[in-house]
């Protein structure tokens, strides 16, 4: 009985043991206030006063571009200018030989002095005519004979002076001139040739100064300028060459199209540039920069925090609670600055990662870390 007895003591004591031991462990391993959780770049919102810019893609055009054609057929007996040259309004460029047309202008004029000889002498008879037939002494149909000669004869008059008037006017499309100023390209047609209306552009004059930079933007572009823009007194407009230089004269928006383009859903706009030393060149790309005068108070993230799915754009926020929230936002206009405006979806003093998303899932807890650099 007592080995018994003992045996039982010992089996409570090892049960006793191994209760504590669990105890022990469970109590543990519970979390504490020091337990770590991800750690995630942040930035904390604010509203800023911002001078609202945007910049779009866009080509350099002239704003006038002539293709120079001839209107009559001959020789091409001189080429008046140097491609490349500035030329001026109605200077000639292409002289056409003129003989033919000189002989035709002669021809002409005598066939004109013949039929006024014969015009003057339909209306004596007429008038001649009338006369006797009022005294009876020809019938009326003598009478209607010379009126018919006689407005027969008018006719004639008016159909040569016609012919006059197109063959001068031949002898003055032997000159090609420039239908305004502007710079001459290259042309293909050398001295000896022969130039016709069926020959195609001479050569092509573009003006030079003003030069338009042609852009369009989206409609969703469109409607974020309109609410920004709409809040400044006066917007510049810049343009910035291919290598990053900013070109050194202002400009301004000269047109703005009617409607969309139904295919890309886009508008087009022209922005004009003063170009008095021929640096912007036609076909010439570069960025139109729009941007306000006067600065105004947003709310402006920077662009990474940006996400975006096939619907909607959103940023991950970071509740006060610490926790991952997914929440969507309507951007506005992008800055120069890599930030971005945003107009809904934000207020001053939330809290919105700024990387590291391969790491975060919407309701996970984490520790935000603020960087000094926005």
């Amino acid at each position: 009985m007592q080995k018994t007895g003992l045996k039982l003591v010992a089996l409570a004591l090892v049960i006793a043991g191994i209760g504590g031991y669990f105890y022990w462990h469970r109590h543990s391993i519970q979390p504490t206030a020091t337990t770590q959780y991800p750690e995630v770049n942040a930035f904390r919102v604010e509203s800023v006063p911002v001078n609202p810019e945007s910049s779009f893609v866009a080509k350099i055009e002239a704003e006038d571009s002539v293709g120079l054609r001839a209107r009559v057929t001959g020789f091409l007996q001189k080429r008046l200018f140097k491609e490349g040259d500035i030329v001026q309004a109605g200077q000639p460029l292409f002289l056409i030989e003129k003989v033919n047309f000189e002989s035709a202008v002669r021809e002409a004029e005598a066939n004109y002095t013949k039929a006024q000889a014969n015009e003057k002498n339909a209306k004596s008879q007429y008038e001649r005519t009338k006369t006797l037939f009022k005294t009876k002494d020809v019938s009326e149909a003598r009478l209607d004979e010379t009126e018919a000669a006689y407005q027969a004869a008018q006719a004639e008059v008016a159909q040569m002076k016609a012919r006059l008037d197109l063959a001068r006017q031949d002898v003055d499309y032997t000159e090609v001139k420039a239908p305004m100023n502007g710079k001459i390209g290259e042309s293909e047609f050398s001295e000896g040739e022969l130039i016709g209306p069926e020959s195609g552009v001479l050569a092509t004059i573009v003006t030079v100064n003003p030069m338009d930079a042609v852009f369009s933007v989206s409609e969703n572009q469109l409607l974020s300028l309109r609410a920004i823009f709409d809040k400044t007194t006066a917007i510049d407009v810049f343009f910035v060459t291919a290598d990053g230089k900013t070109y050194p004269h202002k400009g301004h928006i000269s047109f703005v199209d009617v409607k969309l383009d139904e295919a890309m859903n886009t508008l087009k706009l022209k922005a004009s540039f003063p170009n008095p030393d021929g640096h912007l060149i036609s076909g010439q790309y570069g960025r139109v920069i729009l941007k306000g005068q006067t600065p105004i108070s947003q709310i402006v993230i920077p662009m990474r925090a940006v996400q975006r799915d096939m619907t909607s754009s959103f940023v991950y926020v970071i509740t006060p609670e610490n926790i991952v929230e997914k929440r969507p936002i309507k951007e506005g206009i992008e800055l120069s600055d890599f930030r971005v405006i945003v107009n809904e979806g934000l207020i001053p003093g939330d809290v919105v990662i700024i990387d590291g998303f391969q790491k975060i899932t919407p309701q996970m807890t984490v520790t935000p870390v603020f960087n000094t650099t926005k």
